[in-house]
């Protein structure tokens, strides 16, 4: 059956958090439209928003510490330009760091190595040996992985950042630019992964890792207290994948081929969530982002949807079973749970504010 879908963008009925108003407009492309239309279309608001940008780059600065930011560099296309403009263009001296979580491909691995060699940026390389271990705990009591990667790369932002003082944490995602799924499809607080782990053998092991504390907390008074500061960079710049991409193609010879690419187990995951989610692929909910921002017509999405088929898992599933020690049954039958039993109490008040927060409608 054909299934109806906005007239806007291409997200269609049966997405979780979807409604359309009298005229077919779903929800998000009206709060997209409420918090971002001003800066997509007025070039007064774009050099208003750079210049509140350039302030916040100038007082943190001023506070003369050994580094100005800190940019987590994954090898990805928002990471390779995040980093881009804080060197190139405001002139920030960064540290940089990446985490290593068992998913991490060679390609962006070299990747990485060469953007920390171009932009003469000092790095550390983040390993934390728990990460692949609990990503299949989750697998198997949630139906999901991505979680404890999510939480890892917070924790060690945070570990980093407190141990260099360093006043400013950037980061290259943004709600104007990413699509993740609903946040009760992947939430990765630290509440939430305790009620997973809850039971389980590595209580001991997890004191001397990076998931030994609740840093959501740490960080926050952080910010509070005006120690640390925590910036969406594409909040305030455009932001042009094409653009990005084509740059980086013809200046380092990068191809970042899919989304979140670095992961090669991205296309599993990408299964998993269409199975919660009306059987549509995550690459609808970025080509309707892209459609928003006019970096992609409705008309070359639609096109695109034709050859996009998450009835069957990708060939990476066989890698995934072995990891795991998994049989296709077992993978099948995990794949049927949900977060739902785990996220109680300040794990839902979290994903509550969060979403607020980081200004995302579902």
């Amino acid at each position: 059956m054909e299934i109806k879908r906005c007239i806007r963008c291409v997200m269609p009925e049966n997405y979780p958090g979807i409604t359309f108003d009298a005229e077919g407009v779903c929800n998000v492309c009206r709060y997209f439209d409420a918090k971002w239309g001003s800066l997509l279309a007025s070039v007064e608001e774009q050099q208003r928003s750079e210049a509140k940008l350039r302030k916040i780059f100038e007082a943190a600065k001023r506070k003369n510490r050994p580094y100005d930011a800190l940019i987590g560099i994954s090898g990805g296309k928002d990471s390779s330009y995040m980093l881009y403009l804080c060197r190139e263009v405001y002139d920030l001296n960064v540290l940089t760091y990446t985490v290593h979580n068992g998913f991490r491909t060679d390609e962006v691995n070299a990747r990485v190595d060469k953007l920390v060699k171009v932009f003469k940026v000092p790095h550390i390389d983040c390993y934390e040996p728990l990460a692949r271990e609990l990503a299949g705990v989750c697998m198997r009591k949630t139906g999901h992985f991505c979680s404890i990667c999510e939480l890892l790369m917070y924790n060690t932002t945070q570990v980093i950042a407190a141990e260099y003082n360093v006043p400013l944490i950037i980061m290259g995602s943004s709600s104007r630019t990413e699509a993740p799924p609903p946040k009760h499809l992947n939430p990765w607080d630290p509440w939430y992964i305790n009620n997973v782990l809850k039971g389980e053998h590595y209580q001991e092991r997890l004191r001397c890792s990076f998931f030994a504390r609740n840093y959501v907390i740490k960080a926050g008074l952080a910010q509070l207290l005006g120690r640390r500061r925590l910036l969406l960079l594409p909040n305030y710049v455009i932001w042009n994948e094409h653009k990005i991409h084509e740059q980086f193609q013809k200046e380092l010879g990068f191809d970042f081929g899919e989304e979140h690419s670095d992961c090669w187990a991205t296309r599993i995951a990408g299964y998993l969530y269409a199975k919660k989610c009306g059987g549509t692929a995550p690459m609808v909910s970025k080509y309707s982002m892209l459609i928003r921002s006019g970096e992609m017509s409705r008309e070359e999405a639609i096109s695109r949807l034709a050859s996009l088929d998450v009835s069957e898992p990708p060939p990476e599933l066989a890698r995934f079973l072995e990891e795991y020690n998994m049989t296709r049954e077992e993978f099948d039958e995990a794949s049927e749970r949900s977060t739902g039993d785990y996220m109680k109490g300040m794990s839902k008040l979290f994903n509550t504010l969060r979403k607020r927060l980081r200004g995302q409608a579902i």
